[in-house]
């Protein structure tokens, strides 16, 4: 403050005229500037100083962190080369005290292990019969597991056939009987009528004579009994049984077998085969077609083969007959089928050992062909 005053005083002095007194004002003015200026520039250079001695400190500081941090890697690393050498010792011990261990349990236990692998071995055994028996078991299993299931389609299908196709001819039966009882039909009318109901008969009688047997088969697993079997008898039974049939639709069966052969089968399934194959050809033949049965010997085996002249079978519809989806198509005369004929034929030759197969073309007739081993007094022969 007093400075201030002094350097204010200086004009003052001069407006009253005392210019000595101004110039020591003025003079002691430069003195105090100049003081000043040193004081300043010693305080700057003092700041500098201290701010490069700061920052020798900070320098110093950093070396020394790096310096520390070095150390502290140095001995982590010595401290973990330490840590791995004890524990590589202590394991390399604990191995040659294993070691050393079971050598001496070996030498003091050997006869008791020997004693051990052996009841080792009797369970291994056991374990291996108990889980054979139990693939037996599952086997088993699987096996009537898939019989039962053949019984549930084989009863579906029986019942599917006797509500469908048994019905309609007995309708048309009973229809017939109240019409004849009631005399509603034209005596010119009743011969044509009853034709018609005969056919439709004797094909439902076929179909249930095939129902039958299939059931049987199917239900009770019936099994064939083999015998020797002559097979120009059991052609001429079973063309004889359709005699009527062929005359009603003018079609001629002949059969060309003139000798013997006698074969090895179950007579009575050899009967449904053939009555089944010859029912087929009466029904996809057309009126004055033809019917020829035939048959030859080859190795082992009687090659048996009825052909017809009827509508043939397209390639499509071939690899459905012997399918279980009961497969039918109407006959020349809408004559019906269950689609179990081919069915129960290919079951029953497979069981007499024997095979099945045909040749057909689309209007140019149908032939199917079984063999049958042939009796081994005929083989003789």
């Amino acid at each position: 403050m007093a400075v201030c005053c002094k350097l204010m005083a200086y004009p003052l002095d001069s407006v009253t005229h005392d210019f000595k007194t101004a110039f020591e004002h003025l003079k002691e003015k430069e003195e105090l500037s100049t003081q000043r200026f040193a004081l300043q520039k010693e305080q700057i250079i003092n700041d500098s100083v201290r701010r490069q001695a700061i920052e020798n400190i900070y320098l110093r500081i950093s070396g020394m962190d790096e310096k520390i941090k070095t150390t502290e890697k140095s001995f982590l690393f010595r401290t973990q080369i330490t840590i791995v050498m004890v524990v590589v010792v202590c394991c390399f011990s604990v191995v040659v005290f294993i070691t050393i261990y079971r050598r001496y349990r070996n030498r003091r236990d050997n006869s008791a292990l020997f004693i051990e692998n052996s009841q080792i071995q009797d369970q291994a055994e056991e374990l291996i019969r108990l889980i054979q028996s139990y693939d037996t078991e599952i086997q088993q299993f699987t096996q009537n597991n898939g019989l039962l299931e053949t019984t549930n389609v084989v009863k579906d299908k029986l019942l599917s056939v006797i509500s469908h196709d048994l019905r309609s001819p007995i309708s048309s039966l009973q229809a017939f009987l109240s019409l004849y009882h009631t005399n509603n039909i034209a005596r010119t009318d009743l011969v044509d009528f009853f034709c018609k109901l005969l056919s439709r008969v004797e094909n439902t009688s076929t179909m249930l004579e095939n129902l039958l047997h299939w059931s049987k088969y199917q239900l009770k697993g019936l099994e064939p009994i083999f015998e020797k079997v002559n097979l120009q008898m059991i052609i001429d039974e079973c063309i004889n049984l359709y005699c009527m049939q062929a005359e009603q639709k003018h079609i001629l069966i002949d059969n060309s077998l003139k000798t013997s052969v006698h074969v090895s089968a179950d007579a009575e399934m050899l009967k449904v085969i053939l009555r089944n194959l010859i029912s087929n050809a009466l029904k996809f033949t057309h009126s004055r077609g033809i019917i020829t049965i035939m048959t030859m010997t080859k190795e082992k085996f009687a090659i048996i083969s009825v052909k017809d002249t009827g509508v043939g079978i397209s390639p499509e519809n071939q690899v459905k007959l012997f399918a279980m989806d009961n497969f039918t198509t109407p006959g020349t005369e809408k004559e019906k089928g269950t689609g179990l004929g081919l069915m129960l034929c290919k079951d029953f030759v497979e069981h007499n050992n024997g095979k099945i197969w045909l040749d057909s073309k689309l209007n140019a007739g149908t032939t199917f062909y079984i063999s049958i081993p042939l009796s081994e007094e005929q083989f003789e022969v």
